[in-house]
């Protein structure tokens, strides 16, 4: 398993509480494209924040945000929980994403009144949750609660991985897409099969996390990112994983061990490096640490238009999400 988010925001929650910020050992930066603008709020209170956020939105305005969306989060999960389907009425917006498909806020409604009378014990409850917006959208006009749906039904319990998303109309935020990773991953998998020539390739995810629920850790939000370097040739597959944890304040390095694409999946063997960074690491030495090691983890990616890279591999940061291309 790599860089289960989980683990690591427990990990970091014991061992950094009485951290200072500091910079990652190694950042890249990207050209953002101009987002659209949005109406600027003000809290009472400085924030504090990573000094990786130098170059972002105003905070004092992005923790209004996150809370916004906290609020209609915990009203979202209350009104379905306790079978008040006109409670929900405020909170979608007019048009909506619903499980991939293009709904309204009527049809939705509807829908779920129906079920929930067809489904009388129903309950549900809210797991773990992450409430963050994509790194490339630095004005903030789009908000995402990631989070573990607990559906109850008949004493019986499934968790699903959910999702939410937000955006302002007027001075409410209300939400246009709700979808959950199985919905994205057989919708991924039915696309049209796209191959990978060789050459090389460099993808990249990013996204900042309101952390203030960690309790004592020093910062109120922070980055995490992947970044995928490889190159496809006459002899194989070779590159680096990089995941880096705002958090943990670390990069976790995976070097490609092996790899192919087949039927528009790409499949890398990859094995934890012993190098701060591989892209620096004597060529010499990553070769005969490749040849050396046994133990991989298998990573896999469903090649979509444009050839984008949806991460299907269920236990990493940033599952059911694609990687866009860089190079």
């Amino acid at each position: 398993m790599i860089c289960k988010q989980l683990l690591v925001f427990l990990l970091a929650a014991a061992a950094l509480s009485a951290c200072n910020s500091g910079n990652p050992k190694k950042a890249k930066t990207k050209a953002i494209p101009e987002a659209q603008k949005q109406e600027t709020v003000h809290s009472e209170k400085k924030p504090v924040v990573s000094e990786d956020l130098k170059d972002t939105t105003n905070t004092e305005n992005v923790f209004r945000r996150y809370d916004a969306v906290k609020k209609i989060l915990k009203k979202w999960n209350q009104a379905i929980s306790e079978h008040r389907p006109s409670d929900l009425e405020s909170l979608y917006a007019d048009e909506v994403s619903y499980y991939s498909k293009k709904s309204n806020k009527q049809a939705i409604l509807t829908q779920k009144s129906d079920w929930l009378k067809k489904h009388t014990s129903y309950k549900q409850e809210l797991g773990y949750t992450d409430i963050y917006y994509d790194e490339d959208d630095i004005e903030v006009v789009e908000l995402v609660a990631q989070f573990t749906k607990i559906c109850i039904e008949n004493k019986k319990k499934m968790e699903v991985e959910s999702y939410l998303y937000f955006r302002k109309f007027g001075k409410e935020w209300k939400m246009v897409r709700e979808t959950d990773a199985p919905t994205e991953v057989n919708v991924a998998r039915k696309k049209p099969v796209v191959e990978l020539p060789e050459g090389e390739y460099s993808y990249f995810i990013g996204k900042w996390s309101d952390t203030r629920d960690i309790p004592g850790f020093g910062h109120d939000q922070v980055p995490y990112r992947v970044e995928l370097e490889f190159t496809i040739g006459a002899d194989g597959i070779t590159g680096v994983y990089d995941f880096y944890s705002g958090t943990a304040r670390s990069h976790s390095f995976y070097l490609i061990k092996s790899g192919k694409v087949e039927n528009g999946i790409l499949e890398l063997q990859v094995i934890y490096s012993k190098f701060d960074d591989p892209m620096f690491a004597d060529p010499d030495e990553v070769a005969a640490y490749l040849a050396a090691e046994t133990e991989t983890t298998t990573l896999r990616f469903k090649i979509i238009e444009n050839k984008q890279l949806f991460l299907l591999s269920k236990d990493e940061a940033f599952y059911s999400r694609a990687l866009r291309r860089i190079k």
